[in-house]
């Protein structure tokens, strides 16, 4: 857990200078202009500008919509707080939205249990820090998203490996308004 204190050490002091700034003028530390909200158990998704519903959408989840994502392959989808770390305009589904899986906790409850090295964990930390796309080749997997239905027909099952799945006009209106960075809050 050494490099979990030492990690903690480095958040605090980008908390604080990004804290600094806000009240510099900078930015709002309350403030997101755009989230994505997901509530798995309604299987629904809302585009949020500064807290308001703009829009929501129907998602279809992974295979085990009400477990969280646990390791590579499991077909479910994650749990938590994210953000879009990915933009592809084309993609087997259409077009995707990558988010930042897995994040600090994720990373956090894996190395706890010996899923994933010092080195893996640092790779996550680090790339969470800097809203990057964290390495997505560990035990835990990666490459999870938000994605249009691509050439299926739309249907209500989950059917996804880990992903959140939008009709492709959806996924459309969301890849030309939410930018790199974008929180994805990811509920039960």
């Amino acid at each position: 857990m050494r490099w979990g204190l030492w990690a903690l050490g480095c958040l605090g002091a980008l908390c604080g200078a990004r804290l600094l700034a806000a009240s510099e003028g900078g930015m709002k530390p309350d403030a997101d202009p755009l989230a994505l909200h997901v509530w798995k158990a309604r299987h629904e998704m809302s585009l949020l500008e500064y807290g308001q519903v703009v829009r929501t959408f129907n998602v279809a989840l992974g295979r085990d919509p009400k477990a969280g994502k646990l390791i590579r392959g499991d077909g479910r989808t994650p749990r938590g707080r994210y953000y879009v770390c990915e933009k592809r305009p084309q993609s087997r589904f259409h077009r995707f939205l990558g988010i930042s899986y897995p994040n600090i906790e994720d990373a956090e409850q894996a190395y706890a249990k010996q899923l994933i090295s010092t080195d893996e964990w640092a790779a996550i930390f680090f790339a969470n820090l800097e809203l990057a796309a964290p390495p997505w080749s560990t035990r835990l997997g990666g490459h999870v998203g938000i994605h249009g239905y691509g050439d299926r027909a739309e249907v209500p099952v989950d059917w996804t490996e880990g992903c959140i799945a939008v009709r492709n006009v959806d996924i459309d209106y969301l890849y030309d308004r939410v930018p790199l960075g974008t929180p994805v809050i990811i509920d039960n």
